[in-house]
């Protein structure tokens, strides 16, 4: 005597969920002005697809410059570290550390 199991099958996605979540995966992100402990700041950047490094610290840069000119100081870079998409990520980043003076 043999028994067939029921598998429910799975439900589908619809196109749009499914495309929110492709495109959210593949969003670019941005922490935005961050303090740090010792009064400098730090702004964060990850591109999407074929963006490069360059992009992301240009952004950052004035990014930084208007949050500086906002409170009537100036832009003073502090450092700089930029990743190229590559075979740890496959997203390029950008990280400023910088002072408003």
């Amino acid at each position: 005597m043999r028994r067939l199991i029921h598998i429910p099958a799975a439900p589908a996605l619809s196109l749009p969920l499914l495309a929110g979540l492709l495109l959210g995966a593949c969003a670019a992100t941005d922490s935005g002005p961050v303090a740090g402990f010792d009064g400098s700041w730090t702004i964060s950047k990850r591109g999407i697809g074929a963006q490069q490094p360059g992009q992301l610290t240009r952004s950052a840069v004035q990014e930084a410059t208007a949050h500086c000119a906002a409170s009537g100081k100036r832009f003073r870079q502090l450092d700089l570290k930029e990743s190229p998409p590559g075979t740890l990520s496959s997203h390029a980043e950008s990280e400023l550390k910088f002072a408003c003076e």
